[in-house]
């Protein structure tokens, strides 16, 4: 059970209802209990939410590339809400389930390229260590202009902001929400 209850709507304060019906579009939708906790803190859930709409929609960096890498995010933090939204989004955007699945076995695993192992790889250092090694910031370099490397960068930073709000308050999936 998460640490605060979930604001309902009608518990938003008026002026911020129209942010949280933007991204909450119906109880129990994805993304919701997330923004019910937020929206205690209405000024930092604008913000949030934009950053993590700029992330999601407005990027130049390939959608398949940016979700693997918030996908490990997620299994690396061991953050079921993360990584069940995201397994989805995956799938969506045409990741195979059968690379979800090798998450783990990234390294090795024959159903990821080079160019997607090298994301993941930035994704692995980023999330355990934070600091990334030459080497690893240099292996996108030659499929990622300057642009794509600090949007990889920033997703991967934005979504370990995620699950430290995520894990740390207790929010769970929603209901509907499961892996496809």
């Amino acid at each position: 059970m998460a640490r605060l209850p979930y604001l309902k709507r009608d518990e938003v304060p008026e002026d911020d209802r129209k942010f949280f019906d933007l991204a909450v579009r119906k109880p129990d939708a994805p993304g919701s209990r997330l923004f019910g906790v937020l929206a205690y803190a209405p000024n930092l859930m604008r913000r949030f939410g934009a950053f993590g709409n700029q992330i999601l929609n407005k990027t130049q960096l390939d959608p398949k590339l940016r979700e693997l890498a918030i996908s490990m995010v997620g299994f690396l933090s061991a953050s079921n809400y993360e990584f069940t939204h995201h397994w989805n989004l995956s799938l969506q955007v045409g990741i195979r389930r059968e690379q979800l699945e090798k998450l783990g076995d990234w390294e090795t695993s024959p159903v990821f390229s080079d160019q997607e192992r090298a994301v993941l790889r930035y994704a692995v250092e980023a999330t355990r260590s934070v600091r990334v090694s030459d080497a690893t910031f240099d292996g996108l370099r030659p499929f990622l202009d300057h642009r794509r490397i600090l949007e990889l960068v920033e997703s991967v930073a934005f979504y370990n902001a995620v699950v430290r709000i995520l894990e740390p308050m207790q929010i769970e999936v929603e209901p509907g929400v499961k892996k496809n």
